[in-house]
């Protein structure tokens, strides 16, 4: 799940901070309430984001990639409404099939052991395959950079670091034979990776309800520059624009606790 708690988390207001830094406070923020995204929702937001891109001198996005970002957390998908339960994951359920912690708070998806995720990946990566060999090439390849970026960090235990390690060589595989089977160099689809990591940490921002001033570290702007996102009014404004206009986004969202008779709200934003 993708957290947006109703109390945010207090920040400096010092100018333009990283944009993982302000999700992660908002993750790890206790709230007395919260809006819960599922993840294949907020990657079907990353889709959105992608067909909105209007970047000059970028290559054309097409619908093979938008679909395959639109569905790089499709894995997720059992985990998130309780149909397959958490296993490497401490975890109680509520009534509702809610994860939480021990101490009632709903789990993000940054609380999830490598048992777990890694099985969501793979679903991910499985379900991009299906829709072309560039989807798989970039879903794959997003994985494999979290996976590295873990290991560079020393998040995981020596186990699990272990498998995260088996995982990255077996996509690296995987990578090669679906490299032959498309015609873009691989440069272009470290290019398209870049995007969907764009796309996931722009969608993975507005659903946790942040408003912070924020950078991001895909340099995917038209002239290879840093990309700022700040709030304007009522609208969110990327700095250099990345849309052609102003596009309006949306995701479904439930409550936790559940309120009486509201199974799901429609959350939107404005984006320009």
């Amino acid at each position: 799940m993708v957290l947006q708690p109703e109390t945010q988390p207090a920040h400096a207001d010092n100018g333009f901070g990283s944009a993982w830094d302000a999700l992660a406070r908002a993750e790890k923020t206790s709230s007395a309430k919260y809006h819960l995204v599922r993840q294949p929702d907020h990657a079907r937001v990353s889709g959105d984001i992608a067909q909105q891109l209007a970047i000059a001198g970028a290559p054309a996005v097409d619908d093979d990639i938008v679909r395959g970002m639109s569905l790089h957390d499709e894995g997720w998908k059992d985990f998130d409404n309780g149909s397959e339960r958490l296993s490497a994951t401490p975890a109680i359920y509520s009534g509702e099939n809610i994860a939480l912690n021990a101490e009632g708070r709903p789990l993000s998806f940054l609380d999830i052991k490598a048992g777990d995720f890694l099985r969501a990946w793979r679903g991910s990566i499985d379900s991009a395959e299906a829709v072309a060999p560039i989807a798989a090439l970039i879903v794959s390849g997003h994985f494999c950079r979290l996976g590295e970026f873990g290991i560079s960090l020393g998040t995981y235990p020596v186990q699990d670091t272990q498998h995260v390690r088996e995982f990255l060589a077996s996509e690296e595989q995987r990578q090669r034979r679906w490299l032959r089977l498309q015609d873009r160099a691989e440069s272009e689809v470290q290019y398209w990776t870049d995007v969907l990591q764009f796309c996931d940490l722009l969608s993975l921002y507005l659903c946790c309800g942040s408003k912070e001033s924020v950078e991001f570290p895909q340099r995917i702007g038209p002239k290879g520059e840093t990309v700022r996102l700040q709030l304007q009014g009522a609208a969110f404004v990327l700095s250099p624009a990345l849309f052609a206009k102003e596009v309006e986004l949306a995701v479904e969202a439930r409550s936790y606790p559940a309120e009486t008779g509201v199974p799901s709200i429609t959350i939107r934003w404005r984006v320009r």
